[in-house]
């Protein structure tokens, strides 16, 4: 209890330092990089700008439906919470336009690109119906060649290396795990965390021999926690679903440790992990402490917690989403994106290590010819 309380106090902290100290707001573009640098983001819903709107789901697959956008873009653009997600507001503190979605039509690479794909997985079985990490990936490749082909291999090769590449992944796949395999045992369960961080390390080496440099990688969120993991599982108070929160924590572990020790094997290798479980589960707790009304209740849905299928009938749709901490049952608000990017943009060692957003944008890299052909071992094994 005492440990948890301390925490809390270190979060809180760090939150108003990030409203008072004008220097590291994310309206001040005084402290944008010193060049311009592109991104390259992958992953899930966290991320997705909208490349789910080109393929064929259901519904509920999509969020380019009302009232998904209604709050800054006034209208549905694909992304799933009410309006920007953090990958947007870093874009606005580099004075860049939003990366646009791969799969919208004319696009082009100036300032990135953006993969991710809402409902996707490290493994290609956690979603078969959406764009998984490494179709991602065969994406990317695509974008690179066409770089090379455009702008010749020397600054091709530049604009790569300066890039930074943000993922978000893997919240999916525990899912799944889950759901599939209820009475798995601690064996499996480890093995499964093992291969899950194996492949993801795997992406971020064949990314590296593309050319990539800097890396922003967000951890596994408390999906245990999340209203509609709640409402599914009829938890009440402060309940969340164990089981998923404690493969997770192993996951993250795992996974920082992988990570640091790809910067000491791959030269010109920098990182920076962003503890999206610790702020997202602080800030779940303790609402109020970063200006929400709400944290166990989702803004549109409907059901226990209004945490299932916000958009579609019949669903409430609460009158000020900025005082909620979720959008719907899985994402969070505009403004709690908001506030992650600013505590990721600006945040000490214990929330973005060892570089934080702001640092890692202005590290120099040293371009790296890419290789053309390169494989991606998905192991895909599942208990």
């Amino acid at each position: 209890m005492a440990a948890s309380k301390l925490n809390f106090n270190f979060l809180l902290l760090s939150f108003l330092a990030s409203l008072l100290i004008p220097e590291i707001s994310l309206c001040d573009h005084s402290r944008q990089p010193k060049r311009h640098v592109a991104m390259f983001i992958f992953g899930d819903s966290i991320f997705d700008a909208g490349n789910d709107n080109y393929i064929n789901l259901s519904v509920s697959y999509r969020a380019n439906y009302w009232p998904y956008g209604e709050t800054f873009f006034h209208f549905p653009t694909g992304r799933f919470t009410n309006g920007r997600l953090i990958v947007d507001f870093i874009a606005t503190n580099i004075v860049q336009p939003f990366v646009p979605p791969y799969l919208q039509p004319g696009i082009n690479f100036t300032n990135g690109v953006n993969f991710a794909s809402g409902g996707a997985g490290v493994f290609p079985k956690t979603d078969p119906k959406v764009i998984s990490l490494g179709m991602q990936l065969s994406n990317f490749k695509n974008v690179a060649n066409s770089m090379e082909e455009q702008l010749g291999d020397k600054e091709a090769n530049k604009r790569l290396s300066q890039a930074v590449y943000a993922t978000c992944v893997g919240g999916n796949d525990y899912s799944y795990f889950v759901h599939n395999y209820p009475n798995a045992t601690q064996l499996e369960q480890d093995e499964f965390v093992k291969n899950l961080v194996g492949n993801l390390t795997d992406f971020v080496k064949e990314l590296y021999n593309l050319g990539a440099r800097k890396f922003a990688i967000l951890n596994v969120g408390p999906r245990g926690c999340l209203p509609a993991i709640r409402q599914s599982k009829e938890l009440r108070g402060d309940e969340c679903e164990e089981g998923s929160l404690e493969m997770i924590k192993k996951h993250n572990s795992a996974a920082s440790k992988a990570i640091k020790e790809l910067e000491s094997k791959l030269s010109g290798f920098k990182y920076s992990i962003l503890d999206f479980y610790t702020i997202l589960y602080d800030m779940i707790k303790h609402p109020k402490a970063y200006g929400f009304k709400e944290s166990r209740y989702s803004c549109c849905g409907h059901g226990m917690y209004n945490a299932a299928h916000c958009g579609i009938e019949p669903y409430t749709l609460c009158k000020n989403p900025s005082e909620y901490l979720f959008f719907d049952g899985w994402h969070p608000t505009e403004h709690g994106y908001r506030i992650l990017a600013d505590l990721f943009w600006n945040g000490k060692p214990s929330i973005a290590a060892p570089y934080n957003l702001r640092q890692l944008f202005d590290l120099e890299s040293t371009p790296s010819f890419y290789q053309k052909i390169m494989k991606f071992p998905m192991m895909n094994n599942f208990p």
